[in-house]
């Protein structure tokens, strides 16, 4: 197991720092924390690179799947595609891994896929997502249930152009 996440770590590093200098943009780099509700209602921490190309989100809280109850920590690598030209409104999709301490220990990769909308006037950033995840240790299943909405505050906020 140790080898898979060094693998998922690796991969999530990898993807975040290519897309650091990829393109550039009038907001990016911005570090915001919050909360979810949803499948798994907890907190998020997300960092956008440099350019808003990417992102990488670390979440943390409790799993509302009947069949894995327990606290969960995810970490993602999320790609972002605009859908408008201010870059406020983004396409997400990426992935990552899930662990969930409960009666047993369950671990497995997730993927996520959604929308990340960035207010331009105030530091907030809200999303919509859907993360399923495919539990390879402990059980073998997947957990379709985690549609969550997140809403975070951004720590360093910079204003668009």
């Amino acid at each position: 197991m140790k080898k898979w996440l060094s693998f998922v770590l690796c991969l999530l590093s990898v993807g975040f720092f290519g897309e650091l200098y990829a393109q550039k943009g009038s907001v990016g780099g911005e570090w915001a924390a919050g909360a979810r509700f949803g499948g798994a209602t907890g907190v998020t921490l997300k960092k956008y690179s440099r350019y808003n190309t990417s992102a990488i989100e670390f979440l943390g809280g409790w799993n509302f799947d009947n069949a894995l109850d327990g606290v969960n920590v995810s970490a993602l690598w999320e790609k972002l595609a605009p859908l408008t030209g201010s870059k406020k409104l983004s396409a997400e999709f990426g992935l990552g891994a899930t662990a969930i301490f409960g009666d047993k220990f369950y671990f497995g990769p997730t993927g996520v896929a959604g929308f990340d909308w960035r207010l331009k006037s105030i530091p907030i950033t809200m999303s919509v997502d859907w993360m399923p995840t495919w539990i390879i240790v402990g059980t073998n299943r997947w957990s379709w249930s985690n549609a969550a909405y997140s809403i975070r505050w951004v720590l360093n906020h910079k204003r668009y152009k």
